[in-house]
C-alpha cells in the first residue's frame, strides 16, 4: 500500500514540494550491502542487501535532485554554523561488507560521490581472506573488508569510521565494556589508517546518554544513530539521525524518505498508537504506564 502511495505522490510532484519545505534539513542515508548478484539473499529478513541496479537508480535520483556532501563537510558546517546547500544529503554504509570494496566504491569513485563506510575493527571482521577474487563475487555479500582493502580505498579518498570493535549494542554493556569497545576501535582505525578525525556509527543504532558521553570523551568527532529523521542546524552531533535504506526501496520510496514524509508519517502513527494505548484500562495487556496520558506516567 505504501509503495503505491509513494508512487502517486512521486508522480504528482508532491514529494518534491515536501522536500523543498525541508530543504534546509540534512538527510543522512544508511546503506548496508549492495550486491552484484542477480538474486542476493532471497531470505533477507532485514532487507539490507540492495541490488546494484537499484543502487544505481538511487544515485541517479540523488545526483539529479540533491547535493551529496561528505559527513565531514556536514559536521564542519554544523560546528561552524555555516550554511549548507539546500537539499544536502550524506551517504553512509554500515558493517563493512566486502561488496563495499568490490561494488560500491568503484561506482562512487567514478561518479565523484563522497561517502563514509563504518567498519567493525576486530580481527574477526578485518582479517585478510586470500581466496577473495579480484572482481565481485557472491562471497562479497558475506565477507568483510580487510585492512589492506580499506587502505586502498582510503588512498583513493573514501572516508571510514568506527562501528565499534565487535558490533555489540553499547547500551547493553557496562560503561567499562562500552568504553573498551570505543577505545579499541578508535585505536585500530588510528593505527591502521592514520586517521585523526574518526566518526562513529552506533551498532544497531542504539545509544544512551552514557554512551553518548563516552563517545565524545573517547575522541570521536560525531556519532550516528539509526533514529529516523533529518538533521537541522541545532542537531546533536553525537545522536545524528539517519534514514535506513531497505533492499526493496524503489526511487519513489527513496524520494519519500528523503522528503521527510516517512518521518512525519511515523510520528503520526506513533502519536495515534500512544493515544490508543493511553486510553486502555490498567489491567489491559497492552496498557503502558510510560505513555503520556496514562495516570501513572
Amino acid at each position: 500500500m505504501k509503495t503505491y502511495l509513494f508512487a502517486l505522490l512521486y508522480a504528482t510532484g508532491v514529494l518534491r514540494l515536501i522536500a523543498w519545505m525541508n530543504r534546509n534539513k540534512v538527510s543522512i542515508l544508511c546503506y548496508h550491502s549492495v550486491s552484484d548478484q542477480p538474486d542476493p539473499y532471497p531470505n533477507d529478513l532485514h532487507k539490507l542487501h540492495l541490488r546494484r541496479t537499484r543502487f544505481l537508480k538511487h544515485l541517479d535520483y540523488l545526483q539529479s535532485h540533491h547535493r551529496i556532501i561528505s559527513l565531514d563537510e556536514f559536521v564542519r558546517a554544523r560546528r561552524e554554523k555555516t550554511q549548507l546547500p539546500a537539499g544536502a544529503v550524506v551517504l553512509t554504509f554500515d558493517d563493512g561488507f566486502r561488496n563495499f570494496f568490490s561494488v560500491v566504491a568503484p561506482i562512487l569513485l567514478e561518479r565523484g560521490i563522497p561517502a563514509t563506510s563504518f567498519i567493525v575493527t576486530s580481527p574477526n571482521f578485518t582479517q585478510d581472506v586470500t581466496e577473495c577474487a579480484s572482481h565481485s563475487s557472491k562471497t562479497d555479500d558475506d565477507l568483510h573488508m580487510s585492512w589492506g582493502e580499506v587502505r586502498q580505498l582510503v588512498s583513493k579518498g573514501i572516508a571510514f569510521g568506527s562501528h565499534t570493535a565487535t558490533h555489540a549494542a553499547l547500551p547493553e554493556l557496562s560503561p567499562a565494556e562500552a568504553q573498551a569497545e570505543l577505545e579499541d576501535s578508535l585505536e585500530s582505525l588510528s593505527s591502521n589508517l592514520s586517521l585523526t578525525s574518526v566518526p562513529l556509527s552506533y551498532p544497531h543504532g542504539k545509544v544512551s546518554e552514557t554512551v553518548k558521553k563516552l563517545a565524545k570523551s573517547t575522541g570521536y568527532f560525531c556519532a550516528l544513530t539509526t533514529t529516523l529523521g533529518q538533521n537541522d542546524a541545532n542537531c546533536d552531533l553525537f545522536a545524528l539521525k539517519r534514514t535506513v535504506i531497505s533492499a526493496d526501496d524503489d526511487v519513489p520510496t527513496l524520494a519519500a524518505r528523503l522528503s521527510g514524509l516517512t518521518w512525519w508519517w511515523g510520528m503520526v502513527r506513533g502519536v495515534a498508537s500512544a493515544s490508543a494505548t493511553a486510553a486502555l484500562p490498567a489491567d489491559h495487556p497492552r496498557y503502558n504506564p510510560y505513555v503520556a496520558g496514562n495516570p501513572e506516567s
